[in-house]
């Protein structure tokens, strides 16, 4: 069994990482009611389990349809793999971002995220076989 090594990047402020959206690549996440009780939480666990290259910022604001969540990352690869490992789709929605994509955090996504994260806690690292971009398989 290989282990995969990574250094964790830190999530940081809002204002630290996102004062130019157009340099930032954005993941904005459609909150379902009552699909998580912390669902910043869940998505933070699940971002530094994929291992970003480089920070990541989160932030929460309420929208016409629902509560949203932005990720933010500094690199587009890091933003295209929390989209992988979640099925987001590529938006129009947020133009100023340099890259967005956008998917809906419900209950089978939020099952789909807490075991691919318990998979990784209980294997003691992160297995190639567990990688959550692998055990994510969300159906609608």
């Amino acid at each position: 069994m290989q282990f995969v090594r990574c250094l964790r990047m830190t999530q940081r402020p809002w204002t630290h990482l996102v004062n130019e959206p157009a340099a930032r690549h954005l993941v904005a996440v459609r909150l379902a009611p009552k699909a998580a009780d912390e669902p910043a939480a869940l998505l933070t666990t699940l971002i530094e389990g994929l291992c970003p290259n480089a920070d990541f910022a989160l932030l929460t604001r309420c929208e016409e349809e629902c509560a949203v969540t932005f990720c933010a990352f500094a690199t587009p690869r890091d933003a295209e793999q929390l989209a992988s490992a979640v099925g987001a789709e590529e938006t129009e929605d947020y133009p100023e971002w340099a890259s967005q994509r956008c998917f809906t955090l419900d209950e089978p996504t939020v099952q789909a995220i807490t075991e691919a994260i318990e998979a990784n806690v209980y294997s003691g690292g992160m297995p190639q076989q567990h990688r959550p971009t692998d055990v994510l398989t969300v159906q609608h």
